[in-house]
């Protein structure tokens, strides 16, 4: 009984956001490494792109008939969603070129710079008070993610740069502008409806698709899935911990790989890499983000 009573409400909401984080983490992490392995077949970027918004869709599309059924007034969001599917489209889109003109590992450090963006613009619109110590956790984050990522993979490459920068600030607005919507209308909802008009939108460039093989479609389509998963799982944690927040909480996703590479494929890491783990984690819990008290006109 006594253990019973010690699940507070308090426990609850935070074993739930603990969950939703990791899945968030989980998931994320995973669409690059497998987009790298399909570029080993015959897809191209764009074929990518296409095929993956198309399966997003489909997975995602009972969640958003569901609540449009059983939850009408979430209709009146759609067309504000609009934009925000066309950013989460261009992140996507460059991020998907970015990996073929780039390593994984140069995308994903480039992309550990989008918390700043997020922290800059949520503060300057009132949403986040950032901790007396935000920058020092987030520099402290970033020097970390440097240290252990394997420098002699770098590669170079004048497309893929600009790629990974544009899809860098379309990140960074992207989650400012879910932050504000999902203050007001269900998250998973949200979600389902960005991917569903990704997927509507790619259905006009089928014909480029070209002859593809049947591998070629099946690993488009899981990228699909896991994309489509990732981003409900990522929007929920954002709903729940602030944009700023889960932004700063996904760049230890990078030093949690390397560990376990050293687990499961028994890589060892550098003393550099564990160094630069210890630099993350302690970054991450110094980075911290209050959220501030916004007046709601309706």
């Amino acid at each position: 009984m006594e253990d019973r009573k010690s699940f507070s409400p308090q426990f609850k909401q935070s074993l739930i956001e603990k969950l939703w984080i990791v899945a968030a983490l989980v998931l994320g992490a995973a669409e690059p490494i497998i987009v790298k392995y399909g570029y080993r077949g015959g897809l191209g970027p764009y074929q990518f792109f296409i095929i993956r918004n198309i399966a997003g869709a489909i997975t995602l599309a009972p969640v958003f008939f569901y609540f449009c059924t059983k939850r009408p007034d979430q209709e009146k969001v759609f067309k504000p969603i609009i934009p925000i599917a066309l950013l989460l489209m261009t992140t996507s889109l460059c991020t998907i070129l970015a990996l073929k003109n780039l390593t994984a590992v140069t995308v994903l450090t480039v992309v550990t710079t989008t918390p700043a963006l997020v922290a800059v613009i949520n503060e300057k619109l009132g949403r986040d008070i950032l901790g007396p110590k935000f920058w020092l956790g987030f520099w402290l984050c970033f020097a970390g993610i440097i240290l252990s990522m394997p420098l002699d993979n770098y590669s170079g490459d004048w497309l893929g740069t600009i790629a990974v920068l544009i899809a860098v600030f379309s990140s960074g607005f992207y989650r400012v502008k879910m932050d504000q919507i999902t203050s007001d209308h269900n998250a998973i909802y949200v979600s389902a409806a960005c991917f569903v008009i990704l997927g509507i939108a790619s259905l006009f460039f089928l014909p480029i698709l070209g002859n593809i093989s049947a591998y070629d479609i099946g690993y488009g389509i899981i990228v699909g899935i896991c994309a489509a998963l990732a981003n409900v799982a990522f929007i929920k944690s954002l709903s729940l911990v602030g944009a700023t927040r889960i932004s700063v909480i996904t760049m230890i996703q990078r030093p949690a790989f390397i560990l376990i590479a050293a687990l499961i494929l028994r890589e060892v890491p550098t003393w550099l890499q564990l160094f630069g783990i210890v630099l993350v984690v302690a970054g991450v819990n110094f980075a911290k983000v209050k959220r501030a008290v916004i007046n709601s006109e309706h």
